[in-house]
């Protein structure tokens, strides 16, 4: 009877192989293995990749399926000649700089996305540097030609620092059409959030910032809400901290500034009114 996967060499046996054929076993394996991560990426985005090439399709949901960097390289691909997709979804996918820096590459040159969600993965730095560029790219190339400026860009839990964040807001001071920027559960810490205080002074067009559980401390808080009052557009303000005992300055100046934190008990209520009835009662137990 024939077993699962009979018929295909295993990485382990391939490197095997190369051995035999007195090759150098580590670098065959880690070619084999690189080949079996496109190779994966290729049948889990064959469909999608499909519908790309006949620019059939406008909403790509890929949540913990796009086949990691090799993924989004090969997405990345179809996108440098798409002319129909506006929203792609590639949260959860183990996405990491190199990875990101083929998506921007894509976003220079396409004129349809609007929505890129790539919360939950490893851009740092790098990818998000990239990304502000293509970002100051494709404003030009809008101002050129009719295509479709981006308009809500979640780059959530990705360990962007400070670097990352200062190319952000540098894009941000000439952008005029990103309405949503998703930055929370990273790693800003003050000076990251001096540079997108600033940027909020001359942006015209954000409407929502999430920033939450960023060690931005007491003072980045401050400056951020200070500088959210200039900010006529925005609306949608989240700058929850990370929990510390010293919120209280912060606090105080959000509330004046018509933006919120909650309370510590606000949360809680909110989160137990949520709760199934059996889960509220072991709680409160």
């Amino acid at each position: 009877r024939a077993r699962a996967g009979a018929g295909r060499p295993s990485v382990v046996a391939a490197a095997a192989a190369a051995a035999e054929r007195g090759i150098g076993a580590m670098g065959d394996y880690c070619s084999v293995a690189e080949d079996a991560k496109v190779a994966r990426a290729k049948l889990l985005l064959g469909e999608p990749l499909d519908e790309l090439s006949k620019n059939a399709v406008e909403t790509l949901d890929l949540m913990g399926h796009g086949g990691g960097d090799e993924g989004a390289m090969l997405l990345a691909s179809a996108l440098h000649i798409n002319a129909s997709l506006r929203q792609l979804n590639l949260r959860w996918n183990n996405i990491s700089e190199r990875g990101a820096e083929a998506l921007a590459l894509a976003l220079r040159s396409n004129t349809t996305l609007t929505s890129l969600d790539l919360y939950c993965n490893s851009i740092k730095d790098s990818g998000a540097t990239a990304i502000a560029k293509a970002m100051r790219a494709r404003n030009s190339l809008q101002a050129l030609s009719e295509s479709s400026p981006l308009q809500m860009l979640d780059l959530g839990w990705n360990n962007i620092g400070d670097r990352g964040a200062g190319a952000l807001a540098s894009a941000l001071k000439a952008n005029r059409s990103l309405r949503r920027l998703g930055l929370e559960q990273n790693t800003i810490e003050l000076s990251g959030a001096e540079a997108i205080a600033a940027a909020l002074k001359t942006n015209r067009s954000l409407a929502s910032l999430q920033l939450a559980r960023n060690p931005v401390g007491e003072a980045g808080a401050v400056v951020l809400a200070e500088a959210a009052q200039l900010c006529w557009s925005l609306t949608t303000f989240d700058l929850m901290p990370q929990m510390t005992g010293r919120c209280s300055t912060v606090r105080s100046n959000l509330s004046l500034s018509g933006f919120s934190i909650p309370e510590e008990e606000d949360l809680n209520q909110e989160f137990n009114a949520a709760l199934p009835a059996a889960a509220a009662a072991m709680a409160v137990s």
